[in-house]
């Protein structure tokens, strides 16, 4: 109970909402103070309408309710997280085959299922056709609020996107990039997160067009990307847009003076943010530049 409480209280201020207004045509704002305080439990028909205010399905909140171990499937989450940046796909395979049967948790179910398919291709355990088909059948056959919690939606639009790119097929992944950026990027989402997986679709968008010698285009999209990136704090990528800035510069005959200045601001980034491969790569790549 306490836990709900603190997850309601959480994702209220994430949306920039007081009390009041989360109370409005539900409840009054001393009964939301009680529910975020722990001290009571919601009725059913509260809290379904609690989770459509605050944007999020409401099987998260019961799952809660229900003590169905939300700590836990928040661990498997950071754990699956974790293996997915060191490439270790097997592992995560492993870890999946263990919980997903095991959860009632349906957003968790359709989490993992992503990721077992996505692992799957990396691996080359299925084609690159099987992946997208089931993919694309997790966006079809799922209810829109569940799929749409933490930005998974997106988040699988996006992996379509990079399964396209990798297998060559560069309009298509082009395609679901561009969907992606019209559907979401001038949106005012108050829950910033979404930004984080928006500019990596921009990277990704840019990485695709350097590669078909589309350099203007890739020019712009590094642009929007490092605008972007300065907007909203997530410089993660900030290094990388300005890399490839700098070599759609090179391929356009810009000033050189201009050149030499995007590079040193990337080794500035990658420096700032320890990113020592790409401190090494510019270095040796671009070292003519960086005098």
């Amino acid at each position: 109970m306490k836990y709900l409480g603190k997850e309601i209280s959480k994702l209220r201020a994430e949306l920039g909402m007081s009390q009041n207004e989360l109370a409005k045509n539900i409840c009054t704002q001393s009964t939301i103070s009680r529910i975020e305080a722990g001290e009571v439990y919601p009725a059913i028909d509260t809290l379904l309408k609690i989770a459509l205010k605050l944007q999020v399905p409401v099987e998260y909140f019961i799952e809660m309710l229900f003590h169905k171990n939300v700590l836990e499937s928040e661990r498997l989450i950071k754990e699956i997280e974790s293996h997915l940046k060191e490439h270790h796909y097997k592992k995560v395979i492993s870890i999946i085959k263990k919980n997903n049967m095991h959860t009632d948790n349906i957003w968790l179910n359709l989490y993992l299922e992503h990721i077992l398919h996505t692992s799957l291709f990396k691996l080359k355990m299925i084609t690159p056709e099987d992946c997208i088909t089931k993919l694309k059948n997790i966006l079809n056959f799922s209810n829109q609020t569940t799929i749409q919690f933490r930005f998974l939606n997106i988040k699988i639009y996006n992996t379509i996107a990079n399964i396209y790119s990798e297998t060559g097929e560069s309009l298509k992944s082009l395609y679901y990039y561009n969907k992606i950026l019209k559907e979401h990027m001038h949106k005012n989402y108050t829950n910033h997160k979404v930004y984080e997986t928006l500019i990596t679709v921009l990277f990704n968008k840019c990485k695709v067009l350097y590669d078909i010698q589309d350099f203007d285009a890739a020019l712009e999209t590094a642009n929007q990307g490092i605008q972007k990136s300065k907007e909203t704090s997530y410089i993660f990528l900030l290094g990388q847009f300005l890399y490839y800035k700098g070599q759609c510069l090179e391929k356009i005959v810009a000033p050189l003076e201009e050149i030499k200045e995007v590079y040193k601001q990337a080794l500035f980034f990658f420096e700032f943010l320890e990113q020592p491969f790409y401190i090494r790569a510019i270095k040796q790549n671009k070292k003519q530049y960086l005098d």
